[in-house]
């Protein structure tokens, strides 16, 4: 259930992040935010310098997020954790689509840095700027549910899982993820349930069938298959 540098980067709204700006001001902080993120994948340490570089001429919360975000790919993930919740901490409460994002990236370093404690609580801040919004909160939940699942706390895995299913019903990853958190409480006919449900609406992803093997065993033997 480990996420990836590509987890944290964000949709193409995030790009719009940063200190308040206009017209032709926003435009090229996204561009300038693009590029900056582009180039970790060439030179992570040359990535810091430039978005330091750029956050000492204007405080650019975007300058300082690409930051994070090239120490992450440098394996400093705890480092980069802590800055990313710095910065959701420091946005306007007003802007919860921002905030919320920042605290979610945290998480998935925090999971990346193998502390799923401190993921778990970016998450939850995540979670509560978003509770007013139902529509934007199943992938919240799930990122959640994974670090409840590196603790191996499956019931509230479970039920994280399953609120995010109720609200995005034909959620394949949640259904898959709900599969094994049952596996591992040893609700054997629910958790193949689930892993089946997930191939119907993803016949082609080869997760759902080996989740749903990994079940299929743990019944046979009585023990859950470890899946680390």
């Amino acid at each position: 259930m480990l996420t990836t540098l590509a987890a944290l980067l964000l949709p193409i709204a995030v790009l719009q992040s940063g200190a308040p700006t206009s017209g032709g001001a926003a435009a090229i902080n996204a561009q300038r935010f693009a590029q900056c993120v582009a180039s970790i994948d060439e030179d992570a340490a040359r990535a810091y310098e430039d978005a330091m570089s750029w956050a000492s001429e204007g405080q650019s919360l975007s300058a300082y997020r690409c930051a994070a975000m090239a120490l992450i790919a440098q394996n400093r993930a705890d480092e980069g954790a802590r800055r990313l919740e710095s910065l959701g901490s420091a946005v306007n409460p007003a802007e919860t689509a921002l905030q919320a994002e920042l605290f979610s990236q945290a998480g998935n370093a925090w999971l990346l840095a193998r502390d799923p404690a401190r993921g778990r609580s970016a998450f939850t801040r995540a979670i509560a700027v978003m509770e007013s919004d139902p529509a934007q909160l199943p992938d919240l939940l799930i990122d959640r549910a994974r670090a409840y699942a590196m603790e191996q706390d499956w019931r509230n895995a479970e039920e994280d899982l399953s609120r995010s299913i109720d609200i995005r019903r034909d959620n394949a990853l949640a259904l898959r993820l709900r599969a094994s958190a049952r596996m591992h409480q040893r609700a054997y006919d629910l958790a193949e349930a689930d892993a089946l449900a997930a191939a119907q609406i993803e016949p082609a992803n080869v997760d759902n069938y080996l989740i749903l093997g990994h079940v299929r065993e743990s019944r046979r033997t009585g023990e859950p298959v470890s899946e680390q």
